[in-house]
C-alpha cells in the first residue's frame, strides 16, 4: 500500500517574485487562504531594492486601489523623447519600488503567519495527483502549485524572434534643484544608438533626486561599463554633477516564443513562465495584476478543473503588432528610434497607452499604423509573411487569378501560363526536393554508384510494371502517395508518427487530400486515367460516378476540416486555402499547385532542417539529380506512343512522376523517422 503523505500543502509557491507576490496579496485580500496550509520557497532574502515596476492607470482602478501604500510616486505629467510635456491625469504614470512590494507582502505573510522556506526548489514531480516538491533536503507535498522560476527561451521555428530589454539604471542626487518633480520623462533617444535601439529613461522623485536609466532593445544585452559611461555623460551634460544613491540592472525578454501551459494540471506558471509580459515593451506588472485577479476568482469559484491553463485573454492581431516590431527591432535595430519617435510625436499619450495595454479600437490602431514610417513595417510584414509561410499562399493566389484571368480573356494562352507554371515549380523545387535522396540514406559510406544503380533499378522495374499491370500500379501509386503527402503534412504540424495509428491518419490525410483533388476534377480525371487504363462507361453509370465523386470530395473535404479544427493550428489553414483555390483551375494545374505551393514547400525545410543546409547547399547536392530525373522523362517521351494529344501527355507525365517518386517515398519515409521526428521529442 502506497504512503500517504503526512502534510499536504494546499498552495505551494515557488518564488516570491513580483507575480507570486500579487497572487498571494489576492488571495489574503478575499480570505482564501484561510484553513489552507501555505508553503512559499524563496531563496533570496531581498534588502536592497534592484528593479522597479511602473504602470499607467487612473486614480480610481482596482490595481491603484490595492497598491496605494507602495505606489511612491505618481506623475501626472509626461514628456517623451524631449518633445512638449503631456498631462496624463486621467491615467497617471505609477511608481512601485521592488522592495516596497516585497516588503509589503512579507508584512502580510507575517500577519498571517506563512511561512517562507530559504530553500531553491530543484524539480516538480507528480503522483496521484499530488506533488511533490524536491529540494536538496526535504520533498513537500501540494495540492497546486504557482510556479514562477523563469522559462528556458529556445527558438524551435525559424519566425520566432527573441530580443532583450535589457537596463542599467543610477538612482542620483543632483548638486543642483534640476528636475521636475511631477514629470516622467520617457524613451530619450538623444544617446548613441550603437547599433540597436537604446533611450533614457528619467524618473524624478524629488527636485535633485532621479532614476536616471538607459534601456537597450536588442540581440545583444548591454554592459554595465558601457551603460555607466553613457549615463555619466548624459547626468553631466543634462543635470550636471551629482552623486550615486545606488544602481540597479536587469534584463527582460521580448520575444514572440509563447510559454505552454504547465504538463502537469496542477501547477500554474507564473510571471514571464504565464507570457505576462507584453514582447514589444518589455511592460508585464499590470498584467501580473491582472492575472492575480483571474487566479484567486478561480479559486474563490471552486473552478480548478483546468488550474494549469489558467491565462489572460490576449488578442491574435496585438500579437501579430508585437511581431512585427520585433521583426523591425531585430533586423533593422537603428529603425526603432524612428518608429517610438514617430508613435510618441503623431499619436496622444493616453492613446498610445490604450494601444500598449492593448485595449485600442480597430479604428484607432489603423490610425496609430499610418503615422509610423512605411517602409519598415512593409519589410516586417514580408518577412513576417515568409517566416510564416504565407507568401507562397500569396503566390499561389495570384498565380490562380492570373491563370483564370488568362482564361476568360485567351484560352490558349492560359495553356501556355499552366504549362509555364508546372515547368517552372517542378524544376525550381518540385523535382530538387526529390533530388536530394542520396543524402538521406542511412549508410554514408555506401558508394554513390551502387545508390544510383539501386536507384534507377526501383524506377526502371516500376516503370515496366506499368506498361504490364497498369490499374495495380495505379493503385499502389495512389497508395503510397497518399502516405507520403500525409506523413509530410503531419510532420508539417508537428505531430509524431511513432505509432500505427499515426501512420493510419497520415494515409488518410494524404488520400483525402488526392481524392479531393481528383474527385473535384472527376472528368479530367476519367480523361487522364483512360490514357492508362480502358474501362467503358455508359451515360446512366458515368452520372452515377460523378454523384459519389462530388460525395467523395465533400467527404475528403470534411475529414481534413475535421482534422484542421481538432489541431487548432494554423498551419492547416494553408492547405484547405489551397485545396479550395483549386477547384476552379484545371486538375493538372490544381495538382501542381498543392504540390509545389504545398508538399514540396514543406519537404524542402523539412530537408533544410534534418540535413542542417541552407537553400544553396541543397540545390548544389541536387543538381545532378534534377538532370537525371529530366533525362528519365526524355526517355520516357521517346519511349511512349500516346503523346499528341494533351490528355495522353499528362498521362505519360503521370507515369513518369510516379516513377520517380517511388524510391523517394521510401527514402522520406526513413528521413522523416530518423532525422525529423527526433525533433519532435
Amino acid at each position: 500500500m502506497k504512503k500517504v503523505p503526512n502534510t499536504i500543502y494546499d498552495f505551494v509557491f515557488v518564488g516570491l517574485g513580483a507575480s507570486n507576490s500579487l497572487i498571494l496579496l489576492s488571495l489574503i485580500q478575499k480570505g482564501l487562504h484561510k484553513n489552507k496550509q501555505i508553503a512559499i520557497f524563496e531563496t533570496e532574502s531581498k534588502s536592497k531594492n534592484d528593479k522597479t515596476y511602473c504602470f499607467w492607470a487612473g486614480p480610481d482602478d482596482p490595481i491603484v486601489r490595492d497598491l496605494f501604500t507602495i505606489i511612491t510616486h505618481r506623475y501626472n505629467t509626461i514628456q517623451v523623447n524631449q518633445s512638449s510635456p503631456q498631462n496624463i491625469e486621467k491615467q497617471p504614470y505609477n511608481y512601485i519600488r521592488s522592495i516596497d512590494l516585497y516588503d509589503h507582502t512579507l508584512k502580510k505573510l507575517n500577519e498571517e503567519q506563512i511561512k517562507i522556506n530559504r530553500m531553491s526548489v530543484n524539480n516538480i514531480s507528480c503522483e496521484d495527483e499530488i506533488y511533490s516538491v524536491h529540494t536538496n533536503d526535504h520533498t513537500y507535498y501540494a495540492s497546486y502549485i504557482f510556479d514562477s522560476r523563469p522559462p528556458t527561451i529556445k527558438l524551435k521555428e525559424k519566425n520566432q524572434v527573441y530580443l532583450h530589454q535589457s537596463f542599467y539604471g543610477l538612482h542620483i542626487k543632483s548638486s543642483k534643484n534640476v528636475f521636475k518633480e511631477n514629470v516622467f520623462e520617457m524613451m530619450n533617444f538623444n544617446v548613441d544608438q550603437n547599433k540597436f535601439t537604446q533611450f533614457i529613461y528619467v524618473i524624478p522623485f524629488s527636485s535633485n533626486e532621479a532614476l536616471v536609466e538607459l534601456t537597450r532593445f536588442g540581440t545583444d544585452k548591454i554592459d554595465i561599463k558601457y551603460a555607466y559611461s553613457i549615463l555619466d555623460n548624459f547626468i553631466l551634460n543634462d543635470f550636471g554633477s551629482y552623486e550615486i544613491l545606488s544602481d540597479e540592472s536587469g534584463c527582460i525578454p521580448m520575444t514572440t516564443v509563447i510559454n505552454p501551459s504547465n504538463l502537469f494540471k496542477g501547477v500554474l506558471n507564473t510571471g514571464s513562465s504565464a507570457n505576462l509580459i507584453k514582447p514589444s515593451t518589455g511592460y508585464g506588472f499590470k498584467n501580473m495584476y491582472s492575472f492575480a485577479k483571474l487566479v484567486s476568482q478561480r479559486i474563490e469559484s471552486n473552478k480548478l478543473e483546468k488550474f494549469n491553463k489558467i491565462a489572460l485573454d490576449s488578442k491574435a492581431r496585438f500579437k501579430f503588432y508585437d511581431k512585427l516590431l520585433l521583426l523591425i527591432l531585430l533586423h533593422w535595430p537603428s529603425k526603432g528610434k524612428l518608429i517610438f519617435t514617430s508613435l510618441f510625436k503623431k499619436e496622444s499619450i493616453l492613446t498610445v497607452f490604450s494601444f500598449l495595454d492593448e485595449k485600442s479600437s480597430l479604428a484607432q490602431e489603423l490610425k496609430i499604423f499610418a503615422s509610423l514610417p512605411f517602409l519598415p513595417f512593409l519589410k516586417a510584414l514580408y518577412l513576417y509573411f515568409k517566416n510564416e509561410n504565407w507568401l507562397r499562399y500569396f503566390l499561389a493566389f495570384f498565380t490562380i487569378v492570373l491563370y483564370l484571368f488568362l482564361a476568360k480573356w485567351n484560352h490558349q494562352l492560359a495553356t501556355y501560363f499552366n504549362f509555364a507554371v508546372l515547368i517552372t515549380g517542378l524544376l525550381y523545387i518540385g523535382i530538387p526536393h526529390g533530388a536530394l535522396d542520396h543524402l538521406l540514406t542511412k549508410n554514408k559510406s555506401a558508394s554513390l554508384f551502387l545508390f544510383i544503380l539501386k536507384y534507377v533499378s526501383i524506377i526502371v522495374l516500376y516503370f515496366i510494371f506499368w506498361q504490364f499491370y497498369p490499374l495495380l500500379a495505379l493503385l499502389l501509386f495512389i497508395s503510397y502517395s497518399s502516405f507520403h503527402f500525409g506523413e509530410s503534412e503531419l510532420v508539417e504540424h508537428g505531430e509524431k508518427l511513432d505509432s500505427f495509428a499515426a501512420h493510419f491518419k497520415a494515409f488518410l490525410m494524404g488520400i483525402s487530400i488526392l481524392f479531393f483533388i481528383i474527385f473535384s476534377h472527376f472528368e479530367e480525371s476519367l480523361g487522364i486515367v483512360g490514357n492508362l487504363i480502358t474501362f467503358p462507361l455508359s451515360n446512366s453509370a458515368a452520372l452515377n460516378y460523378l454523384f459519389s465523386a462530388k460525395s467523395a470530395a465533400f467527404l475528403s473535404f470534411i475529414y481534413l476540416l475535421i482534422q484542421s479544427i481538432r489541431s487548432k493550428r494554423q498551419s492547416y489553414i494553408g492547405l484547405m486555402f489551397l485545396l479550395i483555390l483549386g477547384i476552379k483551375i484545371p486538375l493538372i494545374l490544381a495538382f501542381g499547385i498543392y504540390f509545389i505551393f504545398q508538399h514540396s514547400s514543406n519537404a524542402w525545410q523539412h530537408l533544410k532542417l534534418g540535413l542542417n543546409m541552407n537553400s544553396v547547399q541543397l540545390y548544389k547536392k541536387a543538381s545532378f539529380f534534377t538532370l537525371g530525373a529530366l533525362f528519365f522523362f526524355l526517355i520516357i517521351v521517346f519511349y511512349a506512343n500516346d503523346f499528341v494529344t494533351l490528355e495522353g501527355f499528362w498521362a505519360n507525365f503521370f507515369i513518369f512522376i510516379a516513377c520517380i517518386s517511388f524510391p523517394h517515398f521510401l527514402f522520406m519515409h526513413i528521413f522523416y523517422k530518423t532525422k525529423i521526428q527526433q525533433n519532435l521529442k
